[in-house]
Parts: structure tokens; C-alpha cells; sequence
């Protein structure tokens, strides 16, 4: 098997050639008093303390709590109707299975699910997360509800009931095919002001009214190469830098020579600690899945990490 994993059975980091580089309570009711010069009571006038608003499915000011995200990810089968989960580095256990009812994905599309069972592992299974193997692996099995649908072999984060609404998902727009658009001439000039480095080439993955995600590829120097994701909105630029040493077969893929691979926008949210970005990076031979969280003025990664092995 070709280049870097993540860890575990399917933690694919899928840089190969890059072995040196860096990865880097409700407001009480108020009590009635007995005014001295009448008989009635005379409700005490009281300022309630600030409460936040909720959702129908209980997210606070509709936004997505990050603690309550689980590393549970899962993939869609051919006909987009059901789900199954994926191994992490813990196995492919899920407490609770049946407690997960929102998958989402595709650029922040929140579909409602059922869980069904689990599928056990059959001899025709060949360890690859993909359509083809969908019905021979194991894992826990999801079906859509009501007229709900997924993209076929496409990834999805799975959640619990009351955690995802969405009013805290970003309504974003997703170039669709690869079919990326440059980024204007001012982002670029401002992103290589900011890093100090000539950009040769720039992708918008989705964007918003307000808001865009952005891939920018810098000029090579030397054997130092390097390709940042970007969160941009007004002032604000948040990076994800991804530093690679240059390999003529690969970079940062496996036969993916000096394109760093196709990634796609899962969702975009902002929640009690800034903004939420999932990832779908893919090469040949598989796809990392993780989710980003806005720290120390950058896109850090946290502790919902996959991947997907389905090369041949």
C-alpha cells in the first residue's frame, strides 16, 4: 500500500512522497408578592436573565456545538439510500447506534436517517470502503427517511438527535465536478501579502453570500511546497496549511504528481467556538475525512478524523 495513513486500519493520509513534511434553565417564573394596600397580588417586576434561544431539535442560537459532534463518518451506497459507517482507530464500534439520526454532507446538506442494523462482514469483503464493497463490509447500516437523499459513494458525519439543525449550517454553494472557479484577483494579491509566497494557482470550493472556502497552491521553492486552505469573510482569513517536499510521482498523493488532490466541503458552521469546517480531501487511492475548528486565528485540527481505502 502507497503512501501515509492517518493511523488504524483506515487513517489514509494519501502524502506520498511527503514523509517530512509537517502536518501540520428556563427563566423561573416570577413569584407573586402581597402589595401592602391591596388584597390581589401584584406580580414583582423582575428582568430575567438572557437565555439563548433554541432550535426545535434543542441547538442554541443555532449554533453547532462542537463537543457534541461524535468521530462517527459513513459513506452513501450506489443508489443513495443508505449509509454505512466506517471504521476509525478505535474499530468500527458505535455506542448507541440507533441514537444517530442526522447525516451530513455535500456542502452542508442535512438529511434525516434510520438506523436499520449491523452488517457483518462477509468473505467477499476486501477491506475497501467503496460502492463496490458496500454490501460486504462491516458496519453499522442507516437508511434515509421520508424523501430524503445522498449522494451516491459519497462521505457524510453522522449525529445524535438535538445536535445538528440547520439553521447552523451554512447555506453554501459547492462548485460541482471539479469545476472550481478561480479566486478574484484581490483574494489572491491579500492571500500572498498574508504568506508571503506567489500563489500559482487558486479553487473556490463553496461560498456564501459572505463567506468563501478557498484551495491556493504556492510557488515552489526549492523542495518546499506548500497548499493552504483558506476560510475567507471580509477581513478574516483562516488557514489550513498542508507543507509537502516536492516528489515528481507524488507530493502530496500517490501518483498525484504536484496537485495536491480534490477536496470538497462537507459543511460549513459556526459554533460556540468559532467557525467549523469538514473536509473530504480524496486522491487515488482514498479520501481523508476531518473536521476543522477555528483556534489561534487558523483552521486547527481536532479529534474527528477518517478515512476511506478503496483503491483496487
Amino acid at each position: 500500500m502507497k503512501g501515509m495513513w492517518i493511523g488504524g486500519a483506515i487513517g489514509l493520509l494519501l502524502l506520498a512522497g511527503c514523509a517530512n513534511s509537517e502536518t501540520n434553565e428556563p427563566t423561573p417564573t416570577p413569584t407573586p408578592v402581597v402589595s401592602e394596600l391591596a388584597e390581589t397580588p401584584v406580580p414583582s417586576i423582575e428582568t430575567p436573565e438572557e437565555q439563548p434561544t433554541e432550535s426545535d431539535d434543542g441547538a442554541a442560537n443555532g449554533q453547532l456545538e462542537l463537543s457534541g459532534l461524535e468521530n462517527v463518518f459513513a459513506f452513501a451506497d450506489e443508489t443513495g439510500q443508505q449509509l454505512i459507517t466506517i471504521p476509525n482507530d478505535n474499530g468500527d464500534e458505535v455506542e448507541n447506534p440507533e441514537q444517530f439520526v442526522t447525516a451530513i454532507g455535500n456542502g452542508g446538506d442535512r438529511v434525516e436517517i434510520e438506523y436499520v442494523h449491523h452488517q457483518e462482514a462477509n468473505e467477499q469483503d476486501n477491506n475497501r470502503q467503496s460502492i463496490n464493497n458496500f454490501n460486504n463490509m462491516a458496519g453499522y447500516l442507516y437508511k434515509v427517511k421520508d424523501d430524503g437523499i445522498l449522494l451516491p459513494n459519497k462521505s457524510y458525519l453522522l449525529a445524535r438527535e438535538g445536535v445538528v439543525n440547520q439553521g447552523s449550517l451554512v447555506d453554501i454553494t459547492s462548485a460541482e465536478d471539479g469545476q472550481y472557479e478561480q479566486a478574484d484577483a484581490d483574494t489572491i494579491a491579500r492571500v500572498e501579502g498574508l504568506k508571503g509566497r506567489k500563489v500559482t494557482s487558486s479553487s473556490i470550493l463553496s461560498e456564501s453570500d459572505q463567506e468563501k472556502i478557498a484551495l491556493f497552491v504556492f510557488e515552489r521553492e526549492g523542495d518546499d511546497m506548500l497548499a493552504s486552505l483558506a476560510y475567507l469573510r471580509d477581513d478574516k482569513v483562516l488557514f489550513k496549511d498542508f507543507p509537502a517536499t516536492y516528489n515528481e510521482s507524488g507530493t502530496w498523493r500517490v501518483d498525484g504528481g504536484d496537485d495536491p488532490g480534490r477536496f470538497e466541503v462537507l459543511f460549513l458552521a459556526h459554533s460556540n467556538e468559532g467557525v467549523l469546517l469538514g473536509i473530504a480531501w480524496a486522491g487515488f487511492e482514498g479520501e481523508n475525512l476531518f473536521v476543522l475548528q477555528e483556534a489561534d486565528g487558523a483552521l486547527q485540527d481536532t479529534d474527528l478524523k477518517g478515512g476511506r481505502y478503496w483503491s483496487p
